[in-house]
């Protein structure tokens, strides 16, 4: 029976456990019951630099220097500080983009690509896995489009903008999409604040700083809903028999352990989040 788990996370965790715990589902997931995984979560004041991207030149100097007299304290245990602008770096390519509690909604894909051996061809897989969320935005009368290699975009006053940047890794026979969709223009400040201007850029933003080129979504888009369409989609994607929140106690428990490793080993050290 194919099977699908829904992971809807409504707790605040530690930044870099965040994306250990997400590398450690794609490492177990095919050994699993399971051939997809459907993750919703959000992060807090967080930097997030995908694998390939320089630091320096996407982090203005004077917060990398704070952030690095901080690290000590910030890594001190897993629970967050609110006052905290956390830097990680993620496992997946594409460019830096900043998540706050309130202004994004992140979700990521899990699937098998030995159940779905179509989805190793990268371009198609982002093709079809865009289309899931594009779909699940257009049930909230939202039209949205792929822009770039993996953005999302609408038009505002006939102007293409992005409301969510998107990327990849893949780990034992598994693919991992995920992405943030901008809630509220409230995060322009900090991403002026907090980010350098790319020093790479898709062709349709144009040279247009960060508040001409992002925008958020409706304000009366619906976060709950949004999930359950994703995942509707998503099982109808797959031709899944179900849907299980359960958390399967040995599953989990691989899953967590192979987190702290990756937590302490790689995602909380400043060797691997300054490593370009």
């Amino acid at each position: 029976m194919k099977k699908i788990l829904l992971i809807h996370q409504n707790f605040w965790r530690n930044p870099y456990y965040n994306l250990a715990i997400e590398e450690s589902i794609a490492i177990n997931l095919v050994e699993s019951e399971f051939i997809a995984a459907l993750r919703i979560w959000k992060n807090q004041n967080t930097t997030v630099l995908g694998i390939s991207d320089k630091i320096e030149k996407n982090i203005p100097a004077a917060i990398l220097e704070n952030f690095k007299t901080l690290f000590p304290k910030i890594t001190a245990n897993k629970k967050i500080i609110p006052e905290i602008s956390y830097v990680v770096r993620r496992a997946s390519g594409g460019g830096t983009v900043l998540h706050t509690e309130k202004s994004n909604l992140n979700y990521s894909i899990f699937v098998s690509l030995q159940d779905q051996p179509n989805l190793y061809d990268v371009k198609k897989s982002y093709t079809l896995l865009l289309g899931l969320v594009i779909g699940a935005l257009k049930k909230q009368n939202i039209d949205s489009a792929m822009a770039g290699k993996s953005d999302l975009s609408i038009l505002e006053n006939s102007l293409e903008k992005k409301i969510s940047g998107n990327a990849q890794f893949r780990k034992k026979d598994c693919v991992v999409q995920h992405g943030t969709l901008i809630l509220d223009l409230s995060i322009l400040e900090k991403v002026t604040e907090l980010l350098s201007h790319p020093p790479e850029e898709p062709e349709y933003r144009k040279n247009r700083t960060h508040r001409d080129f992002l925008t958020c979504l409706p304000k009366e888009f619906s976060e709950k809903i949004f999930a359950s369409d994703l995942k509707f989609n998503l099982v109808e994607f797959l031709n899944a028999k179900s849907v299980s929140e359960n958390r399967n106690l040995k599953f989990w428990k691989k899953i967590l352990t192979d987190a702290n490793r990756l937590y302490t080993e790689k995602y909380a050290t400043l060797e691997f989040i300054c490593s370009r």
